[in-house]
């Protein structure tokens, strides 16, 4: 097997007093750099290793952090412009959460990889509002992937899901699209309530078309009391109570993972 030397020469414990631009420092490894302030225009940080570093207020502009591993560091107040993140790392790292808004990349696969790291890395410094914010892009950016992969036609993803394979990633894109009407994929209250809405009104609907023969108000009315397990005077048929029960415990039991879930992440 043969092998080079793959050391990365290092930068330690200096402060840039100065903006830098049009300079490449990729491959290398940076620890207990301080920067305050400073605008980084153009430069080359591939490859490199950020550890305990301080970057604060400072202004990344174009600059080419791919495969960049960020150890203990301190970014807070930073904003990056126009930069490049694919394949990078993030360990322990303080940030701003919008960095998930503006600095993700536009492949959604990569997109999905990076809000994946940075949730990781968000319950490490516990800041938990950014970690429900990375999941839910997260979940977003699955779904987005499972559609190209099975219908969209450009020639990366036609190549790449042919057959079977293509099969298998509609088959995906269903159930997430089915899960993500349900509640969300396990991110949203919301849908669990927009979920139990829907149910209601179907099963009025159904009620009203082909059970009772009464105002539709009236049969709303007695299928919302009924779907709490209340009755208010006028039954409802034994099926269509059952069924109501039985959408009452799997909404309820959904509600209550989504609450576990985002308990679990504090």
């Amino acid at each position: 097997m043969k092998t080079s030397p793959h050391v990365k020469p290092q930068l330690t414990n200096v402060e840039i007093i100065e903006d830098v631009k049009n300079e490449s420092h990729a491959r290398k490894e940076l620890i207990r750099v301080y920067a305050v302030s400073i605008t980084f225009s153009d430069v080359d940080f591939q490859q490199c290793v950020f550890s305990d570093c301080y970057f604060r207020n400072c202004t990344f502009i174009r600059c080419n952090f791919i495969g960049v591993a960020f150890k203990s560091s301190i970014l807070r107040g930073s904003r990056f412009e126009g930069c490049k993140f694919e394949y990078s790392s993030w360990e322990r790292t303080i940030l701003d959460d919008d960095f998930l808004d503006r600095c993700l990349p536009g492949e959604e696969n990569l997109a999905r990889d990076l809000a994946r790291m940075l949730r990781t890395n968000f319950t490490q410094i516990g800041n938990y509002e950014a970690v429900n914010k990375a999941a839910s892009k997260e979940v977003r950016l699955t779904g987005v992937h499972f559609y190209k992969a099975a219908y969209s036609a450009e020639s990366y993803y036609r190549s790449k899901y042919k057959g079977l394979t293509r099969l298998k990633m509609g088959a995906l894109h269903a159930k997430w699209k089915a899960f993500d009407l349900l509640w969300g994929n396990g991110e949203s209250i919301f849908r669990v309530a927009v979920s139990a809405a829907f149910i209601i009104l179907v099963a009025a609907l159904l009620s009203h078309l082909f059970i009772e023969t009464r105002p539709f108000r009236d049969d709303l009315r007695a299928v919302a009391f009924g779907f709490w397990g209340l009755s208010v005077g006028s039954t409802l048929k034994p099926s269509l109570a059952l069924g109501l029960n039985l959408a009452r415990l799997v909404l309820f039991g959904l509600f209550m993972a989504i609450l576990v879930k985002r308990l679990s992440r504090r």
